[in-house]
């Protein structure tokens, strides 16, 4: 597997790898906010040009919080995939895949709420299609929730990883927020202007359950 990401990367885009002067970090930590780089967690995409010559159509990339990574190259005719599983560390601008030998890679990253670039090349993130719509509140319950009055909330959970969230009040009142969302297993934290909320999530058909038990906040919403 590792050649084969090599002649990717090196050669079909004629990319350099680097060494880093950057020290690098294995993160050890189990909330995805104190991740060094939250936005690298997830699934990610390189499909191949229809005028690049190579045998394998899509290079997919998972990468979790507990920093082990796996990396799928996909033949679609043959239905055949490579893989190459490891620890990947992180400094600021590098990321390192290490696997079971004592060889690594090093590549240059530049990452976004939905695309990361690793020596240049464009990723795509998908985001699991269950969460993916516009969210109702049937029930709302928590100490927070009753002190702010609120009545009712719709959450839209878009496919590039932005959220819009609307808190309604019992007066009617109605407060936006706007921004980008990660998720992992069953974690999910919405990061806005004014800040950030971490909660687990469980879906269930068309309703998805949030909770919050740092601030005891209970949501039920269903699928609009």
């Amino acid at each position: 597997m590792k050649t084969i990401f090599l002649f990717l990367f090196l050669f079909l885009f004629s990319v350099t790898s680097f060494a880093s002067d950057e020290s690098m970090t294995i993160e050890d930590r189990r909330s995805l906010t104190y991740f060094s780089n939250p936005f690298l967690i997830g699934d990610w995409y390189f499909l191949k040009p229809a005028h690049v010559e190579n045998d394998y159509d899509v290079l997919h990339i998972s990468l979790s919080s507990n920093n082990k990574f796996r990396i799928e190259m996909i033949e679609i005719a043959s239905n055949t995939v490579e893989e190459w599983e490891g620890v990947f560390e992180i400094s600021h601008d590098s990321i390192r895949f290490g696997g079971n030998e004592d060889e690594s890679e090093i590549y240059r990253y530049q990452v976004s709420h939905n695309r990361l670039y690793l020596n240049g090349v464009e990723f795509f993130k998908v985001v699991p299609e269950r969460i993916i719509g516009s969210w109702h509140s049937e029930l709302l319950s928590g100490e927070d929730i009753m002190a702010s009055n609120v009545k009712s909330l719709n959450l839209k959970l878009r496919s590039d990883f932005i959220f819009s969230l609307e808190v309604i009040s019992h007066t009617g009142k109605s407060n936006r927020h706007i921004g980008y969302y990660y998720l992992e297993n069953n974690d999910l934290v919405l990061l806005y202007e004014e800040g950030e909320q971490e909660s687990t999530f469980h879906i269930m058909e068309d309703l998805l359950e949030i909770k919050n038990e740092q601030f005891g906040m209970y949501a039920l919403l269903v699928r609009q």
